[in-house]
């Protein structure tokens, strides 16, 4: 895995232009072409087989599954490619040069010094991305756990810690009540009801229920999110939304495990999810819908 700091990240994906799924101006034959020339490899694969399977989500598994030195080999060509077949934007293409710089462990001659609000800031976006992978570690760890009480409630540590990675100010501790977790976080203001729950199989409508109504119960502005690891039935998704507007959403084990691994960040994620419950009462959204 190359060791992209999610800043970094950000700023390749800007000069890619990966916000509507694509990668510059590559057609699907010629983006597989030139990751065969470049670096023997085949894009188009099912390893790199990632969310809705767009150029742009097959390069973030590209980034996520090959070593620096690949990446960074692949990155120097397309920076070249962008240079020769684009309008270039000298800052942004400056600060991509020293990514791929870093990555291949070269130095880059041509590179004006960093200023020392940018270098803190790459070495916290750094920090972050080793707290993240050490949370996903763990979290692997827990879903391995044969005793699922307690990793339930190994789990609350497990979510404070990445809710405060992102600053969201979790209650602490979650009040845990066997495998569930209750709590609240903050985001742009606003206070959210959290719960958490692992269970072996879907959550029913029960469940669903009853957070909702601990939400109606605090205010007419309180809204929630539902962390189901093992995500809810098809017959409690439609239930959940019959007869009343949603005040709530959900989020699954895939969408805790794409945050780990950094390929969108907690509160990106948080973000969007929030404007589909509010503009169309999704309550479920699959993550490709999402990222």
């Amino acid at each position: 895995m190359a060791d992209l700091t999610m800043l970094e990240r950000r700023k390749l994906e800007s000069l890619l232009g990966m916000a509507g799924g694509y990668v510059l101006d590559f057609s699907n034959p010629n983006f597989a072409e030139f990751f065969r020339e470049t670096v023997g490899r085949d894009i188009y694969a099912d390893v790199y087989n990632l969310g809705s399977g767009s150029k742009a989500h097959r390069m973030r598994a590209f980034w996520q599954k090959e070593d620096n030195r690949v990446v960074g080999k692949l990155l120097n060509e397309l920076l070249e490619y962008y240079t020769a077949t684009m309008k270039p934007d000298v800052s942004l293409k400056e600060d991509c040069s020293r990514i791929v710089a870093r990555l291949l462990g070269k130095p880059l001659a041509t590179a004006t010094p960093e200023p020392a609000a940018q270098k803190e800031e790459d070495a916290a976006a750094r920090q972050r991305s080793k707290a993240l992978l050490q949370l996903k570690q763990e979290f692997f760890r827990l879903a391995a756990e044969g005793d699922r009480n307690k990793a339930g409630l190994a789990l609350e540590p497990l979510l404070n810690k990445l809710f405060n990675l992102f600053d969201l100010s979790p209650r602490e501790p979650f009040r845990v009540v066997g495998e569930q977790i209750d709590g609240s976080f903050v985001m742009d203001g606003q206070v959210y009801l959290l719960e958490s729950k692992w269970e072996k199989h879907p959550l029913p409508e029960a469940d669903l229920l009853v957070f909702r109504g601990k939400i109606e119960g605090k205010s007419t502005f309180t809204r929630g999110v539902m962390i189901a690891l093992n995500d809810v039935s098809a017959p409690a998704r439609e239930a959940i939304t019959r007869g009343k507007a949603p005040s709530f959403f959900i989020m699954n084990g895939h969408d805790l495990m794409m945050i780990l691994s950094e390929a969108i960040s907690l509160t990106e994620f948080l973000r969007k999810r929030v404007r589909l419950l509010a503009e169309k009462g999704y309550v479920c959204v699959p993550f490709s819908e999402v990222a």
